[in-house]
């Protein structure tokens, strides 16, 4: 196994990750359709590395989605709250604050994108 660990790093691993083996793998099995097994096996490697990797750096999902509402909880304040010179559009229209916050992150998300957009428009006439 040594040898053909040897091998591959000498040939590449993003090789090995494309199907392009060292042939000292084959050493290793008598089965003629030892590749598959081996690319299975690194492909799930890579895949716990890369899991692995993401929630080291980002957390996990469930940190992701608190900080996401978290932040859009904020900016639903500032819009709520902002100067009226600042947001540029009439809050009269706006909904109940609390209808807004107990959306979901991604219909919160939406009602932030439609008052941008809005504001956009209010900007250019």
């Amino acid at each position: 196994a040594k040898l053909a660990f040897t091998s591959q790093t000498f040939l590449g691993w993003e090789d090995a990750f494309q199907g392009r083996f060292s042939q000292k793998w084959q050493v290793l099995s008598s089965d003629k359709n030892w590749a598959k097994p081996v690319l299975t096996e690194l492909m799930n490697w890579g895949r716990a590395c890369w899991s692995n990797r993401c929630t080291h750096l980002f957390g996990d999902k469930k940190d992701q989605y608190r900080l996401r509402c978290h932040c859009l909880h904020l900016q639903v304040k500032i819009w709520y709250e902002s100067p009226c010179s600042q947001v540029l559009i009439d809050r009269t229209n706006f909904p109940d604050r609390e209808s807004i916050l107990h959306r979901n992150n991604e219909g919160i998300a939406r009602w932030l994108d439609q008052q941008y957009a809005y504001r956009a428009s209010m900007r250019t006439r």
